[in-house]
């Protein structure tokens, strides 16, 4: 059960009760100051910590990473930040930058990729490939609904039949027949490509959930996760009948958009009846598409969303999640953070004027 140092913020702790963190199974440490919230940290030497920055949180913030650089540390802060506040958000080294209010989704993602656990939507699946009844090794490299391509460590000729068996975690495996429909071969192995063959419902559905989409029923609203890359093969046609009240949309895995899967998407949000809908998690593919083009987000608002960073000392580089507010608190200038490998500056790798330009009708 890992545990969570958390200033007494009856926001933050309301948000920690929420369904979304009963999966990380959390024991809460309730800091009422900084001097108790540095008491217990040594004491009790949680991985993870959140702080309100209004009651000391700078300052506690610095004083953690001191103590211990591998300490997470997420800081809240409830205001417009100032040029100065932005300089200490780096000069204490917090590894990420929160503006409330905020969504129990937003600081549930948060928390997710700090203590390195799964978000909703993201968990891990595997994939076994066997020919004429036997288990080879392979390693996948692309699944998609149409087949896969993997890489095998002995001979494959083409037309030979592949039985492929995925198994996302926690569920019962799906075989399906397939058959090698190109190889070459490289370095002493094959590469190849397998075409699934008739597969059935049960496998349709799982690969459909793994490679392009799941719907989850999440009490008045649903939440969306698109995955893979949107391109001219790409159809949205199979969501239109789940588009009802109020949708949340998790782009962290879409990793590609061309001009005709960007049209294809528009298209598909111009003809959803959708109440109202928000993006959460939106990664860097589609963050470059919304910032050229308004109507890939079209009536929704994107609360958070990845952003390339960088250190120059020792060219780390990471994708780091934002929260939208935050960037607008601070009139669009990116946070710099501690590198995680040399202790240097890790900063945006981007021009702020065109990667937030998706934001720039929220400052108007």
């Amino acid at each position: 059960m890992p545990k969570v140092l958390v200033s007494n913020n009856s926001e933050l702790l309301r948000h920690f009760t929420a369904p979304p963190f009963q999966r990380l199974g959390l024991e809460l440490l309730v800091a009422h100051s900084g001097d108790e919230a540095r008491s217990l940290f040594e004491t009790q030497e949680p991985p993870l910590v959140v702080l309100d920055a209004e009651t000391d949180g700078f300052a506690t913030a610095k004083a953690v990473k001191e103590k211990n650089a591998g300490t997470r540390v997420i800081l809240v802060a409830g205001k417009r930040l100032s040029g100065d506040q932005m300089r200490e958000v780096q000069a204490c080294g917090c590894d990420e930058l929160l503006i409330a209010p905020m969504t129990a989704d937003e600081l549930h993602d948060v928390i997710a990729i700090q203590l390195g656990e799964p978000r909703p939507g993201t968990e891990a699946f595997q994939v076994a490939i066997s020919i004429n009844g036997r288990a080879v090794d392979a390693t996948v490299s692309n699944l998609s609904v149409d087949g896969v391509r993997c890489v095998v460590t002995e001979p494959v000729s083409e037309g030979q039949g592949v039985e492929v068996t995925v198994t996302p975690d926690g569920e019962a495996a799906v075989a399906i027949k397939g058959t090698a429909v190109w190889a070459q071969p490289r370095d002493g192995k094959t590469v190849v490509g397998i075409a699934f063959v008739d597969p059935s419902d049960a496998a349709k559905n799982v690969l459909a959930k793994l490679t392009q989409w799941q719907v989850v029923k999440d009490g008045e609203r649903t939440r969306v996760v698109l995955r893979g890359d949107f391109t001219e093969a790409t159809r949205f046609d199979e969501l239109l009948p789940a588009m009802v009240g109020r949708i949340v949309f998790d782009m962290a895995q879409v990793t590609y958009m061309n001009s005709l899967g960007v049209r294809a998407w528009c298209e598909f949000l111009r003809q959803a009846r959708i109440q109202g809908y928000e993006f959460h998690a939106c990664s860097v593919p589609f963050i470059l598409q919304a910032s050229m083009v308004r109507d890939v987000i079209g009536r929704g608002t994107v609360t958070s969303f990845f952003a390339p960073f960088h250190c120059i000392a020792c060219d780390h580089q990471e994708e780091r999640l934002l929260q939208s507010a935050a960037i607008l608190a601070a009139g669009l200038e990116p946070p710099v953070f501690k590198c995680p490998n040399c202790g240097g500056a890790l900063e945006f790798d981007d021009l702020p004027e065109r990667y937030f330009a998706f934001l720039q009708d929220d400052t108007d």
